[in-house]
């Protein structure tokens, strides 16, 4: 299909996974128009973009930003409605019939989506299918018998919600009732499960298409992550992680996934062997990677909407490319003890690409770095555990 002209409405440009969708758009003929909420997003001072809205002070969790954002496609200027970050892609999916008489909406649909955004359905999909995982509880699981039969350490996080918000681990089944009572929690709103000692955390980046065909796959290891403790990767590296990859791929058919998806594995520690830690169902931040090694993850999303045949790239075997995020490698660097002994050099760039630096569009790299370094304190902040 030639998507030359197709007019794409691109939310989250403040996002640096948004960036590298909007140039793969660019790079196929799309006219993108980018929704901001600040003069300051990545791609508002981005050369790419053909047109820049600004839609400021409205979250999306407020119900009249989707009143808005109906509005804004209701005129028919646009083809194609491309949510990027959770955030956006929760409200979207969640009115995506209100949506759909006006544009198409180049995401995994709600009835997919839901099921990664909802851990215990990812790990009761796992245990059912034999992914390699934590001892886990499944769903029809009593907790009394998952605590006569686990050992520990075992961990509890919500089955929805984002990053490690209501995370916490308990070194012996003593600890476990008295804590849960007196911060009033009930264990059916959590995944309880076996505490993995991990070194390597592997995530595989796998593409989906409408029939189920894997169209994309390679695997990344986070080398440096902030916060140093249990953060987000600052350095990742394509690797040679065929099974990882595999069992992914697997999961996702399991759960009739459709489009992009990382699904992250922790590498005990103990035994070396890999443990599910979960499925991100949304654009990750480091997406660049993807057109680094040749992959338009765009061009598949548009091609996937329209129900035409996706491209598919063979799985990757260029290895050892890195993906860089400086700004938060450099808070990596000041708090870790070990910044000068990190493999690779914390100075070294070979085989390296900045996330956000182009040489033929600076702009957004500078921005970014520059508000981040205003907004130090406060990121700190954000960030602590």
């Amino acid at each position: 299909m030639d998507f030359k002209g197709l007019r794409v409405l691109v939310l989250d440009a403040a996002g640096k996974q948004t960036l590298a969708m909007v140039r793969g758009l660019k790079e196929i003929g799309c006219s993108v128009t980018v929704l901001c909420k600040s003069k300051q997003d990545v791609c508002y001072v981005s050369r790419l973009p053909d047109k820049k809205l600004l839609m400021p002070e409205m979250a999306v969790i407020d119900e009249k930003y989707i009143e808005r954002l109906i509005e804004i496609v209701s005129n028919g200027e646009y083809d194609v409605l491309m949510p990027i970050g959770e955030l956006s892609t929760n409200p979207v999916t969640q009115h995506e019939d209100e949506f759909k008489p006006y544009v198409k909406i180049a995401c995994a649909p709600r009835s997919t989506y839901i099921q990664a955004f909802n851990k215990q359905i990812t790990f009761d999909t796992a245990i059912e299918n034999g992914i390699p995982c934590p001892y886990t509880r499944h769903s029809k699981q009593s907790i009394e018998d998952y605590l006569d039969t686990c050992t520990f350490p075992i961990i509890i996080k919500p089955r929805q919600g984002l990053g490690s918000i209501g995370f916490h681990k308990f070194e012996n089944r003593e600890d476990f009732w008295p804590y849960m009572k007196e911060h009033e929690l009930d264990p059916d709103d959590y995944v309880v499960q076996g505490f993995i000692d991990y070194e390597d955390r592997i995530s595989a980046n796998i593409f989906v298409d409408q029939k189920g065909n894997i169209c994309t796959s390679y695997a990344v290891d986070a080398l440096r992550w902030f916060p140093i403790d249990a953060g987000a990767g600052v350095l990742s590296k394509t690797v040679d992680a065929h099974e990882v990859l595999e069992a992914s791929g697997k999961l996702l058919k399991a759960l009739n996934w459709k489009g992009f998806a990382q699904v992250a594995f922790m590498m005990d520690r103990k035994t070396g062997e890999p443990r599910l830690q979960e499925i991100n169902g949304r654009i990750p931040a480091s997406i660049k990677m993807a057109y680094m090694l040749g992959y338009n993850i765009s061009r598949q999303m548009l091609e996937m909407v329209y129900d035409v045949e996706v491209v598919q790239y063979p799985e990757n075997d260029r290895f050892g490319l890195y993906i860089r995020h400086f700004d938060t490698d450099i808070a990596w660097f000041l708090k870790s003890p070990d910044r000068f002994r990190a493999n690779p050099s914390w100075f070294s760039w070979k085989n390296t690409q900045e996330v956000l630096y182009s040489k033929d569009d600076k702009k957004p790299f500078f921005a970014n770095f520059f508000q981040k370094t205003l907004d130090y304190k406060k990121i700190m902040k954000r960030k602590q555990h």
